[in-house]
């Protein structure tokens, strides 16, 4: 007979160090102060047969290729790779990066990753994973979903006629629009022993891009978000570690940004999750279960990676004159024009070294834990497809910005709607792509539920 055995890590990765921190292309310079600590935890969980490790991160997101050397090392030093590792990101919007990451000034244009910190994270990825191995003992799943739609809103508002327009921020005039749908269900799995609750995994989907009591201060300041306040309320009411993994968050924002929303949204649902007790439910369940499916995608934006240097070096070259010229206005059309062009450029080039052939392969992430089913996708996925596979399959989890980080993932029909998020700027692959992937999803689920 199988029995269930977890064990846990977490390691702070905040960099003593100012770094340039990826999640808005505005910044003009590195971070300035820590406001909350960045943590990087791992929670194995076996059964005898088969062990996964659940990779949890205070970044923005991992991009594909930097996501499979990370896998490959941990198969190196642990003997456990992909697809029995997740590797997943809480998506906060300041943080650094492990990968490169463009600016919206010529300044910096695109900047590489630091490679202190990328070094720090190897080593504390390789640490977390050793650490949770080596401390795993029998333990008890418990699993619970609960509603908490209060702290959030789906920023893709529908006008009168019919067109979306994204307000980052609440609307001062709801009235006019039509909301549209969020999926607002905090999902809780934790783990016990004989001794009381020792582990605990929260999935929500909200982006973390709440702003801290100064605007100006925070947008520099080095933060894990909301997910810190989530992860401490939970950690200090059971006296352990406590997990996150972002949901559909694509077009789902906190209801407030400023002041003190951080903490508040944060205790919202992590006592969400702690008043939840009595709706837990024991898994009966040691099964665990892993795979994955690719998907061949075209992209979005058709690069030469041949020439796609030299355009942007030509662009960023225009651009630094007009910037360092005391007379150019930036409200005048020729700055607008030649400050377009070195964005344009600039993703161009970045798209060309992500996707030199204009393919890829998009690697969809299955992990059944008891009768509950982890889909991890690389991508800042839309509230309607995490709502859709819950509806036909209420025991999946959607965990976005897991395994990779390509961009946003809106159905096709959201292109001729307009918005930020269905856009060639912020998606990577053609439209469709997000069509095919749920089929795909579906499929799966539907063939390990034996449907």
């Amino acid at each position: 007979m199988r029995v269930l055995q977890f064990g846990t890590a977490v390691r702070e990765i905040t960099p003593g160090y100012p770094v340039w921190m990826h999640g808005y292309s505005d910044r003009d310079h590195r971070s300035d102060g820590i406001a909350e600590p960045l943590l990087l935890g791992c929670l194995a969980i076996g059964n005898g047969d088969t062990t996964v490790l659940l990779i949890t991160c205070d970044l923005v997101g991992i991009q594909d290729h930097v996501c499979q050397r990370l896998c490959a090392l941990l198969e190196h030093e642990t003997g456990i790779g992909y697809p029995d590792v997740l590797l997943s990101c809480s998506h906060t919007h300041f943080a650094p990066t492990l990968h490169a990451g463009g600016y919206r000034w010529p300044q910096p244009g695109i900047v590489d990753p630091d490679p202190r910190f990328v070094a720090d994270f190897e080593a504390k990825l390789v640490e977390v994973a050793h650490e949770s191995l080596r401390n795993m003992h029998r333990g008890q799943l418990e699993t619970t979903c609960v509603s908490v739609p209060q702290v959030l809103f789906n920023r893709r508002t529908v006008k009168a006629d019919g067109s979306v327009e994204t307000n980052f921020v609440y609307p001062g005039e709801p009235r006019a629009y039509t909301f549209s749908p969020i999926d607002p269900e905090l999902t809780v799995l934790r783990l016990t022993d004989g001794l009381g609750v020792k582990a605990v995994l929260a999935n929500f989907g909200c982006h973390p891009v709440t702003g801290g009591g100064s605007r100006e201060r925070d947008h520099y300041r080095i933060s894990s978000d909301y997910v810190f306040y989530l992860r401490q309320t939970i950690a200090q009411h059971y006296a352990c570690p406590a997990f996150f993994t972002l949901g559909a968050a694509g077009d789902a924002v906190p209801i407030n940004r400023y002041g003190d929303c951080r903490q508040r949204i944060g205790s919202v649902l992590g006592n969400a999750a702690i008043l939840a007790e009595r709706t837990f439910t024991a898994e009966d369940s040691t099964e665990i279960e892993t795979d994955w499916v690719g998907l061949d995608v075209r992209t979005i934006v058709h690069t030469d990676s041949g020439v796609a240097q030299a355009e942007f070096d030509q662009a960023r070259a225009a651009f630094l004159v007009l910037f360092n010229d005391p007379q150019a206005k930036p409200d005048s059309d020729a700055w607008r024009a030649v400050s377009n062009a070195y964005e344009q450029k600039q993703m161009a080039l970045l798209r060309s070294r992500l996707y030199p052939d204009n393919r890829h392969i998009v690697r969809i992430q299955f992990l059944r834990i008891g009768s509950t089913v982890w889909v991890g996708l690389p991508f800042e996925v839309l509230s309607e497809i995490s709502t859709r596979m819950k509806r036909q399959f209420p025991h999946s989890v959607l965990v976005s910005c897991a395994g990779g980080y390509q961009g946003y993932l809106p159905l096709a029909y959201e292109y001729a709607r307009g918005g930020y998020e269905a856009s060639p700027g912020s998606t990577h692959f053609e439209p469709g792509t997000a069509d095919r992937l749920l089929d795909v999803v579906l499929d799966k689920l539907r063939a390990w539920s034996g449907q």
